[in-house]
């Protein structure tokens, strides 16, 4: 089988949090299950563009063809439609991640024009709180294109079945299919310790962890002023907050926690093998979206056998079931309550981190995911 994955972003563009990853990882797992795999993305990568390769060349043993980005650049404008209609001549199926951008659109014209099925995973962006922010511009486009481009799936790809609730509620009269993202656990396993020495953290600080974007939708603010309650009383607490600055939200940060500074450390993006020692020198990571249809950085922390704090925003109420973390209502005092418990029980946390990784090997590996996304890419071929 043979299936084309259309994005308007794939690594090495980490920076646009967890789909360029999942993505990738989702490829080569399909790859070693026997399928055939191909992606066409756009040039994007913040300032500074990655080259183009329309015609094709390969990330990590995938093929990729990068599109040079054009106008508009909010949609993640591209020059796709070649690429697209060159790779389209070779699919069985395609599958679109994401909403509200170029190569999207021009992927489900040429898949319909084409008689050729694809899959939607529209990665969050149809969740309430996700919609309403630029609703405006985001109703106008949904009813002059996504709508049509979404009952047209023959299948949406769900991470989440609180995503799949969100996406029942639009009637659109499309299956469904509930798939969860997955994470590399080889790489897990391998990662070092370390990355405390590096940021100058004492061996026995108890580390509290935000990894993602800094987003507004990833409420900072909340862990900032957590992370201040929970550390009243409790001085071995620090922060540690890994991710790209997308929305200047450092300063805001900063000030918030202005008593504590020795204690904050804003280490900009990590991924990779980084990534991975980061996780494995933290105590408990914490995840508090306004919304999430998955959240990549709670599975990646799991698997490292952290511990998470999760707010009721996001679709983990199994890391609470399971006994590897909390799952609290969307407030400062309830996040700083459930670091407080952990702090001060360390044998707790560790036994939850202990659970958390047992758990992420038993439900995220990406080889169980690919065959799972196989079989449905079969059901519609």
């Amino acid at each position: 089988m043979r299936v084309l994955h259309v994005s308007p972003y794939f690594p090495p563009a980490f920076q646009y949090g967890g789909p360029p990853a999942s993505i990738l990882g989702l490829c080569k797992g399909l790859q070693r299950a026997g399928v055939d795999v191909e992606v066409v993305t756009t040039t994007a990568n913040g300032d500074a563009r990655l080259p183009a390769s329309p015609g094709g060349t390969t990330y990590d043993g995938v093929r990729v063809r990068y599109a040079d980005a054009s106008f508009p650049r909010r949609f993640f404008g591209a020059r796709v439609r070649m690429p697209l209609v060159d790779a389209l001549a070779h699919a069985d199926v395609c599958h679109v991640h994401g909403l509200w951008n170029v190569p999207e659109w021009w992927a489900t014209h040429l898949a319909r024009r084409r008689r050729i099925p694809y899959v939607v995973s529209p990665r969050g962006m149809l969740q309430p709180a996700a919609l309403r922010r630029g609703r405006w511009r985001k109703a106008a486009a949904y009813r002059l294109l996504e709508a049509r481009n979404l009952r047209h799936a023959s299948m949406l790809h769900a991470t989440s079945d609180q995503e799949a609730d969100a996406l029942r509620a639009l009637g659109l009269d499309v299956p469904i299919a509930v798939v969860p993202n997955g994470v590399d656990l080889a790489a897990a396993d391998a990662a070092p310790r370390g990355y405390r020495a590096r940021l100058g953290i004492p061996d026995d600080a108890f580390v509290v962890l935000f990894l993602g974007r800094l987003h507004r939708i990833k409420r900072l603010d909340l862990v900032a002023d957590a992370f201040a309650a929970a550390r009243a009383g409790r001085q071995a607490l620090h922060l540690v907050i890994a991710g790209p600055d997308e929305h200047r939200l450092l300063p805001d940060i900063y000030a918030r926690l202005a008593a504590h500074r020795g204690a904050v450390h804003a280490i900009g993006a990590v991924d990779g093998a980084e990534k991975w020692a980061l996780l494995k020198d933290a105590d408990v990571s914490v995840q508090c979206s306004d919304s999430e249809s998955f959240g990549l950085a709670v599975v990646e922390s799991l698997a490292a056998g952290v511990p998470v704090v999760t707010t009721r925003t996001c679709p983990w109420r199994v890391v609470e079931i399971e006994g590897c973390g909390r799952w609290v209502e969307q407030s400062a005092g309830a996040i700083a309550d459930a670091i407080g418990e952990l702090a001060d029980d360390r044998a707790r946390a560790a036994a939850m981190g202990e659970r958390a990784a047992r758990f992420a090997r038993a439900r995220y590996g990406w080889d169980a995911i690919a065959r799972a996304m196989t079989q449905l890419y079969a059901s519609v071929h």
